[in-house]
């Protein structure tokens, strides 16, 4: 099921705005919900294989679960599209909560790649968001995520975020979520595989440093071959990561 989370008089102010939706893969009544961010540079949302297939692995586990589709690419650039489209997802899904039969105070943010960027960041800065609606996520999933903005980020996804402030260093550290992990920050799980040729597994290493120097629980695995985007990561190495990570998130949903 799809749903526009912007209202019809923005979209036509705005024709972009109906790039941006959900699809809703329901589970079972008042269970949490874990939103999916899938990844793609920042360039498209890759959700054949981190949208979809990690909703429904959700499911299985008694969570309903959310994709977003959320504004890439020249739609994005300079000024954080893609973060106020996660933001009012949120609000969204937390407003129609009776509609969608779901339990609105328990929620995951799930993320892979440049969506793992999106949904670190977005939990480092939510009370940036001024809202109605609590933002904060109860725990983070992450697939092989981009952290840094820094000499070890995904130079496509950092082009993509920060637009024409890509090379500007203090635009690169005010989005690098290695510097904006606090003791606020909740627990995460997130894994990467060392021969990542796309995202170096630095970034994982980097959140895990930031992690730990604030107390905040987390655990991540790091497999050594695999390579980048392989989602589920079915005959690799990683196979079985989400089960893990759904273990991870009974803890705190």
């Amino acid at each position: 099921m799809k749903y526009n989370i912007y209202s019809e008089n923005e979209i036509k102010e705005n024709n972009r705005l109906s790039k941006v939706y959900l699809e809703f893969y329901p589970a079972k009544d008042n269970a949490p919900f874990a939103l999916i961010c899938p990844g793609g540079a920042y360039e498209i949302v890759s959700d054949f294989n981190e949208g979809k297939p990690f909703a429904q692995e959700f499911n299985k586990r008694g969570y309903n679960a959310f994709v977003l589709f959320y504004r890439v690419g020249a739609d994005n650039a300079d000024d954080l599209k893609p973060v106020y489209d996660l933001k009012r997802a949120v609000e969204f899904i937390k407003s129609k909560a009776g509609e969608f039969r779901i339990n609105p105070n328990r929620f995951c943010l799930v993320g892979s790649s440049a969506g793992g960027h999106l949904c670190s960041y977005f939990t480092a800065r939510y009370n940036a968001f001024e809202s109605d609606i609590s933002l904060k996520p109860d725990c983070l999933v992450l697939a092989y995520p981009v952290i840094t903005m820094f000499k070890k980020t995904h130079e496509l996804s950092r082009r993509n975020f920060l637009g024409s402030f890509s090379d500007n260093k203090y635009k690169q550290a005010d989005a690098s979520v290695e510097n904006l992990v606090n003791a606020d920050f909740p627990p995460t799980f997130f894994w990467h595989n060392k021969d990542d040729g796309s995202v170096d597994c630095i970034n994982s290493l980097l959140l895990k440093e930031a992690l730990e120097k604030y107390g905040v629980p987390n655990e991540c695995l790091l497999f050594e071959k695999g390579g980048h985007g392989i989602g589920l990561a079915e005959g690799y190495e990683a196979e079985g990561w989400m089960t893990k990570a759904i273990d991870f998130a009974d803890k705190y949903l």
